[in-house]
């Protein structure tokens, strides 16, 4: 597809615009903001798009708001074998016309001139790549989708060695299974439509033919359980009479048991007040027998205390003697060690007053280092703040000079060259410009813009260099504007005096950073004020009596080391006779503990003794040791014979077997109120199963299990036939989705391979990137570092994106080419990828058309071949 020509009138603010493009190549198109670049766009879609009667939105927004008239555009186009002009009024008296020049010539009007345009666009142009190649100002940093461009499909199918020939129904093919699978599945591979009908009902017909089922099970289970109930009724009756003799034997039993236990109950309390009166006695004779055995160890146990304590004094007066003698030791090494400190205070006043004195000289010195690092950097601040000339402005410097030679190259290559031979004198006049030539002298005139050489009244000579050399010496002006701009900021006349001031500012950027970084090492702990503030303090510490001696620092040092090893010597006496001391007390310490110990037990045992002896003493008075021997074995004797009287009676109760008479007994109970029970329950049951027997029977149970059988048939031959073609859409789609995948995987490496070649001028030799099966950028590696699209800055995505569009326009066919459409884009693009994005256009202009849209023809300088289109208001 290609646009020749595109007219809009009363098209939004525009009133009249015709433009005519060319079959290949760049052209841009350049206008100030608002003067409809983008409209042109828009009224093309709509011109193809919306029928002339169109009431959307879009379409009533194009009508101008300054006039009461209707909105029209025109385009001729040419896509495959057909080339035709097609117009469109709308709006206002609506209409549509279409002429087709070729293959034949006809004329067609209505909607069926827009049918027909619609089913050209259809055969031969793929809609969806027409639409991905544009970069719109709105999406310019947005990844491109190409996956569901065919034209760009069947070029890649080409490009990676795939020669079988592609039918172009492939898609319409895929809609077509992707159709029949919604049928029966849902997106998410659910059941759905049809399918999920047919598995409802089944579900429907089984739950109907399980219910039925249950339903007549429910009456034969019923009339079984009537019979089963009847015999169980018969039995019971016969059972009744043994149950009524077992439950008066087991009655009998336990009341002779009853008997012999109140019997046994009263044995035991004789028993047991005779055991309590005993155990009273045989504890007033032991307790008698342990204060006599108490008194005798404690009179033995005060006589061993008395000879430990004699001693234990002894020790203590030993252990203090030795306490005294050790603290005199301490208290004359103390004293030396007083002297000694002396020594060292003495010595180290004379050390760190000679120290102040070394440090403030190293102070002073580096005060001065200080000030003359200063004074040097404020005189290269001064020189600096007098360039203007920055490291941005000399780039651009660089870079516009760069362009300005390559367009002089190709302007002294395209330019014709005219020389002029004076035979005699002469004079010649150039615009307003007068040359006189000598006889024999030679003049070349510029050639590069239409030049008028004049003889005066003899002949004049017109020079026109021509359309290719014009739009190149245009170029050329430009760009020496653009030049004489960046030198103008940067204070330079030329590009070599600007590389001098560069050079001189680096120098002295270089030297101003020499000097900061000497001047923070130099500050770097604290600063100036601090360092001038401690330096007065040092002097004002320093002894000048101690300067005027003239002591010498290696003499103080050493009397100050021998006054510390002095010191240390004599703390080291100290603290040996200090632990002396301790150790010493200590074992005073523990010799007197052991003595009050000793004394306080004494005291302790004598009481105890004392309090023995009293408690002895009154129960003797009471009851004398004999008295209460005798008492207790009389009360012994008599609880042996309340015991065998407690045996002989619990044996005899033992041998009746109590439990047994008593789960008898229970068991006789629980039989009879079970029986009684029992038939109770089983009148109960036939009754109630006689009374719904009678109302099942007029339910129609079985006929009703018969009609949901047959139903369940029915639904199960429509489940079967609907499962076979849904399980068939869904086998095929899988099948097209796999192989649709497989094919995806492997044009990308094609597409991938185009991107870098046309990338590497732009980006460097070490560009790559990574495709995914939709053909969208995933990440760009320059230099072995990988970024993430997303992650990547505005200008380097919006140079992708052009570039992804860029070489999917050199693959397609030729057939199958439509226009690059850039609305504006690369306004994050540095100058100097500019240029390079400028050869890129060079070469893929060659393939197709590309129409730039742009309110800053500046970007495009670099575009050697493009075909610039100026637009006014």
């Amino acid at each position: 597809m290609k646009l020749h020509r595109l007219v809009l009138t009363n098209y939004r603010g525009i009133t009249h615009r015709d433009i005519e493009f060319p079959d290949h190549g760049v052209v841009v198109v350049c206008g100030a903001n608002e003067v409809g670049k983008t409209s042109m766009i828009e009224a093309l879609d709509l011109l193809l798009e919306s029928k002339d009667r169109s009431t959307k939105k879009d379409v009533k927004q194009v009508k101008p708001t300054h006039a009461d008239v209707g909105s029209e555009v025109t385009a001729e186009i040419s896509t495959g074998p057909y080339r035709f002009v097609y117009r469109k009024r709308f709006h206002k008296k609506c209409e549509t016309e279409l002429t087709i020049l070729s293959p034949r010539r006809e004329q067609l009007t209505g909607d069926e001139a827009h049918d027909r345009v619609l089913a050209m666009l259809g055969e031969t142009v793929d809609t969806g790549l027409w639409h991905a190649q544009r970069v719109l100002q709105s999406s310019s940093t947005a990844a491109v989708d190409l996956s569901e461009c065919d034209a760009l499909s069947r070029a890649l199918d080409l490009a990676a060695g795939d020669d079988a020939t592609m039918s172009g129904t492939e898609p319409l093919l895929i809609e077509r299974i992707d159709t029949e699978y919604g049928r029966y599945f849902t997106a998410t591979g659910r059941p759905t439509g049809e399918w999920a009908a047919a598995i409802a009902q089944l579900r429907s017909a089984d739950e109907d033919v399980a219910r039925c089922a249950a339903a007549v099970a429910e009456v034969d289970e019923r009339v079984r359980r009537h019979a089963a109930l009847a015999e169980q009724q018969a039995g019971l009756a016969d059972h009744r009479q043994g149950i009524g003799q077992r439950l008066a034997a087991a009655q009998a039993a336990a009341s002779a048991l009853a008997v012999l236990a109140d019997e046994l109950r009263q044995a035991e309390l004789v028993a047991t007040a005779a055991q309590g009166t005993c155990a009273a006695s045989s504890g007033a004779q032991a307790e008698r027998v342990r204060l006599r055995d108490d008194v005798a160890a404690r009179t033995v146990a005060l006589t061993d205390v008395r000879s430990q304590l004699a001693a234990a004094i002894e020790a203590e007066h030993t252990a203090r003697e030795v306490v005294e003698i050790a603290c005199a030791a301490a208290a004359e090494s103390a004293v030396a060690l007083t002297a000694a400190q002396q020594a060292v205070d003495e010595t180290r006043r004379v050390v760190d007053a000679l120290a102040e004195n070394e440090q403030a000289q190293r102070l002073t010195a580096r005060l001065d280092r200080i000030e003359a690092a200063e004074q040097q950097l404020t005189e290269l601040n001064r020189e600096l703040s007098q360039i203007t000339l920055t490291g941005d402005v000399m780039a651009d410097i660089e870079s516009a000079a760069a362009l300005v030679d390559r367009i002089e190259a190709q302007l002294a290559l395209t330019a014709a060259t005219v020389e002029f031979t004076a035979v005699v004198d002469v004079t010649l006049t150039v615009g307003e410009q007068t040359i006189t030539l000598p006889a024999g002298e030679r003049w070349t005139p510029v050639s590069s813009s239409p030049t008028t050489v004049e003889l005066p009244g003899v002949v004049s000579v017109r020079i026109d260099p021509g359309v290719t050399t014009s739009g190149a010496q245009a170029k050329l002006v430009a760009a020496q504007r653009i030049l004489a701009d960046y030198l103008r900021q940067g204070g330079a006349a030329d590009l070599d005096g600007a590389r001098v001031i560069e050079h001189r500012r680096r120098d002295l950027t270089s030297n101003r950073d020499q000097l900061a970084a000497t001047l923070a090492g130099l500050c770097e702990d604290e600063g100036v004020g601090a360092m001038r503030a401690r330096l007065a303090a040092l002097r004002e510490g320093i002894s000048p009596a101690l300067l005027a001696a003239g002591v010498d620092a290696g003499a103080a040092r050493a009397a100050f080391v021998a006054a510390i090893e002095g010191r240390e010597n004599a703390r080291a006496q100290a603290d040996l006779h200090q632990r002396a001391v301790a150790g010493t007390n200590v074992q005073l310490t523990e010799k007197s503990t052991v003595a009050t110990v000793l004394r306080s037990k004494l005291a302790d045992a004598s009481a105890e003794l004392d309090a023995a002896t009293g408690r002895l003493t009154v129960q003797r008075v009471l009851a004398g040791d004999e008295q209460i021997a005798e008492q207790a074995a009389a009360d012994i004797e008599v609880q042996r014979r309340a015991a065998s009287r407690v045996a002989e009676l619990a044996r005899r109760y033992a041998a009746a077997d109590p439990a047994a008479v008593q789960a008898e007994l229970a068991s006789a109970n629980a039989a009879a109120a079970d029986l009684d029970r029992q038939q109770t329950g089983i009148g109960q049951a036939l009754n109630d199963i006689t009374v719904e027997l009678g109302v099942m029977g007029n339910e129609g149970r079985k006929g009703s299990l018969d009609l949901a059988q047959i139903a369940r048939e029915h639904a199960f031959a429509e489940h079967s036939r609907v499962s076979r073609r849904a399980r068939a859409a869904e086998l095929l789609r899988s099948v097209m989705a796999r192989h649709r995948d497989t094919t995806r995987a492997r044009y990308v490496a094609p597409f991938r391979t185009e991107i870098e070649r046309l990338g590497r001028p732009v980006f460097g030799p070490t560009f790559e990137v990574e495709i995914d099966s939709d053909l969208r950028i995933c990440n760009r590696t320059l230099d072995g570092r990988t970024v993430p699209y997303d992650s990547l800055s505005g200008g380097a995505k919006e140079q992708l994106g052009i570039l992804a569009r860029l070489a999917g326009a050199a693959l397609v066919a030729t057939q199958d080419a439509v226009p690059v459409v850039i609305d504006d884009a690369l306004g994050f693009t540095d100058p100097e990828r500019l240029t390079k994005m400028g050869v890129v256009f060079d070469t893929v202009g060659d393939h197709g058309q590309v129409i730039v849209l742009t309110c800053t023809p500046a970007r495009y300088l670099g575009v050697q071949d493009a075909h610039v289109i100026e637009l006014s208001a």
